[in-house]
């Protein structure tokens, strides 16, 4: 799904040699983090050679010397899980996995598995070929695998026989087969590729924005202010993330910061499509971006409210999650007084639940102080919900497997949704009885009553 770019670029804690990235517990510091220029000969050394091997260690540095960094950018997410971390290559240089230029311009981790043309945030810590991070908070290496190169084999003659008590042994005895038999040990060179990058200037940067396209990078946040373009092909810095505006940093290759502003409207080339939902007070359009994999559909990335008297926006709501792509674009949005007030209320797709029995929908409840719509992560975490306005209840059903099903009933108490019955039914391990619980709460406690009978057999 082509949705809005805000990929929060998370960073690599530095850990010891001994403990694996995927047990960090703590992340970066977001900022600007500059190359420790002999941080590449701290590399640790190659695990101890085998018996009738001999290493000799060679220390080089990861980054490749035609993305010339000295600089990197580091970005942490507001619910602190990920860092993703840029390096500020030069503008000649040519990421390309399977020459010399494998460093991905920017990384994202850890548990990151997301890539895409609109995501190009490369994982970390997954094999050889891929680059390694280690993090404290404000520290982090990056390295490759080692490389491996046959130097020379050097062979000493026999010293002495065995004794008569060696003659048993002295094959599994490493110093007497040498001086009896002779040796003959192989040479290799083990090439480390390692770099460090340590925090220079602290930022408070909540995400890393890669531009697809073109847009304009305004001086304020108002379309009337001055501005230059950034290319497509950019990554930003996001100080401060809205529905409308997010201020951003871009960068120079000295890792210089330049403060400005993006209209979320130039990030993506979006159909706005006037929805046939309304209020006395409000009309509605809800913005559609291409669905990945399915150019004859769309999905809805963004939802305007505008003033019915002066047709001006009053709000646009971006940043929900739906995986239903739709082709009947105008009926996309739904009014339902969802939590019984007496305001309307926005609901649009949410997620399909896979096979479709438990699905979803994001919901949006109208606030008569701000006279703003804000996001119910309650209700848009129900599955198949269905909204009785008549009786004010609010049900919730799931389809937990083949042979089992239930739902809960609720409705609002003090502005706080309280369950006050539920359903199950499910077939008992021996398939021979289908099983019901029925739940309701009475005198301040939920009672239930279980009842069964024989499972019809096709």
């Amino acid at each position: 799904m082509k949705s809005t770019i805000l990929a929060l670029l998370l960073a690599f804690p530095f850990l010891a040699a001994t403990v694996p990235a995927s047990a960090a517990t703590g992340l970066l510091e977001p900022g600007i983090y500059k190359l420790d220029p002999s941080g590449y000969l701290d590399a640790p050394n190659a695990q101890p050679a085998s018996y009738g091997e001999r290493d000799e260690d060679k220390f080089e540095r990861a980054m490749p010397p035609t993305a010339k960094v000295t600089y990197a950018v580091v970005t942490r997410d507001p619910d602190r899980t990920q860092n993703r971390v840029l390096f500020l290559v030069d503008k000649d240089y040519h990421y390309d996995v399977n020459s010399p230029n494998k460093l991905c311009p920017a990384y994202a981790f850890p548990d990151w598995n997301e890539y895409s043309e609109s995501q190009p945030f490369c994982r970390t810590n997954i094999s050889g070929d891929e680059a390694a991070f280690k993090w404290t908070a404000n520290a982090f290496t990056v390295s490759w695998g080692t490389d491996r190169k046959y130097l020379r084999t050097e062979s000493t003659p026999p010293q002495r026989k065995a004794t008569p008590a060696e003659a048993a042994t002295c094959t599994a005895t490493p110093s007497c087969a040498d001086a009896v038999f002779g040796s003959s040990h192989p040479w290799y060179e083990i090439t480390h590729h390692s770099d460090r990058f340590e925090l220079a200037t602290p930022r408070d940067y909540q995400g890393m924005l890669y531009l697809t396209k073109s847009v304009p990078f305004f001086s304020d946040n108002q379309r009337s202010a001055s501005h230059t373009d950034l290319a497509a092909g950019s990554y930003v810095a996001v100080v401060s993330a809205g529905s409308q505006w997010d201020q951003v940093e871009r960068f120079d290759g000295n890792g210089t910061p330049t403060r400005g502003w993006i209209d979320r409207d130039d990030l993506e080339d979006l159909k706005w499509v006037d929805q046939q939902a309304a209020t006395k007070q409000f009309r509605f359009r809800v913005a559609f971006a291409a669905s990945e994999g399915d150019a004859d559909s769309v999905v809805p990335v963004a939802i305007e409210v505008l003033d019915r008297v002066s047709d001006t926006r009053v709000q646009v709501i971006r940043d929900f999650y739906t995986d239903i792509s739709t082709s009947d674009t105008a009926t996309s949005l739904e009014l339902v007084d969802a939590n019984f007030d007496g305001y309307p209320d926005l609901t649009i797709a949410g997620t399909s639940g896979g096979a479709g029995p438990n699905s979803t929908s994001n919901f949006f409840l109208f606030d008569p102080k701000t006279k703003r719509f804000v996001f119910d992560k309650t209700l848009s975490d129900m599955s198949q919900i269905d909204i009785d306005v008549r009786h004010k209840l609010i049900t919730s059903a799931q389809r937990n497997s083949c042979c089992s099903h239930s739902s809960q009933t609720f409705h609002y108490e003090g502005g706080k949704l309280v369950e006050i019955a539920n359903w199950d039914e499910s077939l008992s391990a021996d398939g021979k009885w289908l099983e019901t619980t029925v739940g309701k709460f009475s005198n301040g406690q939920m009672r239930y009553r279980v009842t069964r009978k024989r499972a019809e057999l096709n």
